[in-house]
């Protein structure tokens, strides 16, 4: 069952690769306000909730557990502002390296919440991860200057290092059905709240013909957004959060990978450096992550 978890956890990283990079195309050519682009990328989640209710039973969660529900949909609202802007600011593949450094977070959390230590080579693992992550984002070696994108990623990543621990927490009192379902539906009435903002209603109301001329690539992107967001939280219910958290950092290396590929095909239709020096940098950078990786899984 193990290797079973090690195997969907990986689900995460090969299909939110595909949304960062719909999501910087998004951002870039569709939409320039970012409540925008975060309440109608939201609209197609229904499809999730329905695959969850169908894939049932869903079981009401106790007055215990309604906190982590919240705080996580909280979680899943907040961290989408600091994202976009720095998807406007960095490589895509830079800013799904960033992802990993909650890693800096996640021990303390998952040892003081579910009570998880993990060995020093798992910790050496993560250290390599943060590391790396950290090069990453120097623009220039000589200054060692962190650019804008490195101070946004580091407070999506501080506010999503509670995920995967709030989840284990929910994992231990229900089934993982019921507590995607749940932190989805919250999330999911959280996001349409934008409509109710006045100013930013105005834009959401302009940008619908928009919204409807590119409805099957938010159908198409909402599959594999869902791939991303269950796989992790079917992971949790049988491997440790540090495990599930490690392989998720082999997020940059999928991006990177689409990304040649779809520049190739498509052309520049999101940010990303692919000159022969930046990729070999990050090719590096990666090699080092996937390392860290390979030590956490165990």
């Amino acid at each position: 069952m193990y290797f079973l978890g090690v195997l969907a956890a990986f689900i995460s990283p090969a299909s939110y690769s595909l949304s960062n990079i719909f999501d910087a195309y998004v951002t870039g050519h569709l939409f320039k306000k970012i409540a925008t682009t975060i309440f109608y990328s939201n609209l197609t989640a229904v499809m999730g909730l329905m695959v969850l209710y169908l894939l049932g039973p869903i079981h009401l969660l106790s007055m215990d557990l309604l906190p982590y529900a919240l705080l996580i949909a909280f979680i899943h609202v907040g961290y989408l502002f600091p994202y976009y802007l720095a998807l406007k600011s960095v490589d895509t593949s830079i800013v799904a390296a960033m992802f990993s450094l909650d890693k800096i977070f996640i021990p303390v959390w998952a040892y003081l919440i579910v009570g998880e230590c993990l060995s020093f080579s798992q910790y050496f693992g993560i250290t390599l991860v943060i590391v790396f992550s950290l090069i990453l984002n120097i623009e220039k070696p000589q200054k060692i200057k962190i650019n804008r994108g490195f101070w946004l990623m580091l407070l999506v990543a501080f506010m999503l290092s509670f995920e995967g621990t709030f989840y284990k927490r929910l994992l231990i009192e229900t089934d993982w059905i019921s507590a995607a379902f749940w932190c989805s539906l919250f999330s999911f009435m959280g996001r349409l709240c934008l409509f109710f903002i006045k100013p930013m209603r105005q834009d959401i109301i302009e940008n619908f013909s928009v919204y409807k001329r590119n409805f099957h690539r938010f159908c198409l992107i909402e599959v594999f957004d869902q791939l991303g967001y269950l796989g992790p939280i079917f992971a949790l219910s049988l491997i440790p959060v540090l495990v599930e958290a490690g392989i998720s950092s082999t997020q940059p290396i999928f991006v990177a990978f689409y990304g040649v590929i779809f520049t190739k095909i498509f052309g520049p239709l999101f940010k990303e450096n692919l000159t022969k020096k930046n990729m070999i940098k990050k090719m590096i950078c990666f090699i080092f992550i996937g390392v860290g990786v390979h030590l956490v899984i165990g």
